[in-house]
């Protein structure tokens, strides 16, 4: 399980995925700037980080057979 501590330091009430601050991985010195909740997103769950025991999705393997 990972570990985040996220500082907002802006925000608007009208427009909540604009979304300013800085999160760090527990445990790391690296800490990653964002500006709305996409980049937020993209930080915690990279789609290139892929986990050992994932299954294949379904797309991959017919690109896979095709080729």
């Amino acid at each position: 399980m990972d570990s985040y501590l996220i500082r907002i330091y802006r925000r608007e009430r009208d427009n909540p995925e604009s979304i300013v601050g800085i999160i760090e991985e527990i445990g790391t010195k690296e800490k990653h700037s964002f500006k709305n909740l996409l980049e937020l997103g993209k930080i915690i769950c990279p789609a290139a980080k892929k986990s050992p025991g994932k299954k294949q999705t379904q797309s991959y393997k017919k690109k896979k057979r095709e080729d």
